[in-house]
């Protein structure tokens, strides 16, 4: 068995933005072991009330024998940690933590973060690299009070890590790993970037695998983009990883049509068997 044969399969419910028994009984059926909780923050909040509901997410997970990996923290301009505006800020911090609580009592591994919004203007991201890095040590801190592991996202554009150097320099110290999204290296090349991750002391703990045109985040399957899977896989190895092979991929990418379960299914077979390289 090869690397990348030995990871699971996972998904990201940013493929169809819900959860229920129809979509949790097509993953099922799939071969797909594992999920990513990605909601927005009404949705966390109010369509599903996670920090009240959160075991009965739980248990119909459990119940049809997937694993329940991760949780995506929301993200927008108004909800990020690296806010100038302290009020936004604060709660963009509170939401976290609540969600964080409701996540560890599911039983949930890993937590998402993205480190900013955008757009960064040059003059202030110094003081946004500041905020987020006390933002991600608070909340690392939370994490481990119950029993989750941080995983800060490697973003695109202006977006904070959107290169290695930053990123390693952002994270080192703080306790918290590395989520790697394949779809959002613009400034370097994946390789470089992942391969920058295994020579620091970051953990990766999750991915979100997609692919792209490496002009911006596209969110398409595996082959359809530039992405070089054979390279990207040696450095995951180099680094140690050995969770899910989360995909994180539009139901519908611009351009190209409806996805169905059973399509992701048959790509991941092909990333796993190597036939996408």
């Amino acid at each position: 068995m090869t690397y990348r044969q030995s990871l699971r399969w996972g998904l990201s419910l940013a493929f169809r933005h819900k959860i229920d028994r129809e979509i949790l009984s097509e993953i099922k059926t799939a071969g797909i072991s594992a999920i990513e909780l990605s909601f927005s923050q009404d949705d966390y909040m109010n369509t599903i009330d996670f920090p009240n509901q959160w075991h009965r997410i739980a248990d119909l997970v459990r119940e049809f024998e997937i694993e329940l990996w991760s949780i995506h923290l929301p993200f927008s301009t108004e909800l990020d940690i690296s806010h100038l505006d302290d009020r936004r800020r604060k709660m963009t911090l509170q939401t976290h933590q609540v969600l964080i609580e409701a996540a560890g009592k599911a039983g949930i591994q890993v937590a998402v973060l993205h480190p900013s919004s955008e757009p960064i203007q040059d003059q202030e991201r110094s003081e946004r690299l500041t905020r987020s890095r006390e933002a991600i040590i608070r909340l690392n801190a939370v994490c481990a009070q119950h029993n989750l592991r941080l995983a800060v996202e490697n973003l695109p554009r202006t977006c904070l890590c959107n290169w290695s150097a930053e990123m390693i320099t952002l994270l080192q110290g703080t306790g918290a790993g590395v989520v790697f999204d394949t779809n959002h290296a613009l400034v370097e090349d994946n390789i470089a970037f992942l391969s920058a991750l295994a020579e620091s002391n970051l953990m990766i703990h999750s991915l979100h695998i997609s692919d792209y045109d490496r002009v911006d985040e596209r969110h398409r399957l595996p082959g359809d983009g530039v992405n070089d899977w054979n390279g990207i896989f040696v450095q995951l190895q180099r680094a140690g990883y050995s969770g899910p092979m989360m995909y994180e991929v539009s139901g519908q990418p611009k351009d190209r049509d409806v996805i169905t379960v059973s399509q992701l299914a048959d790509n991941m077979r092909r990333l796993a068997s190597g036939e996408i390289a």
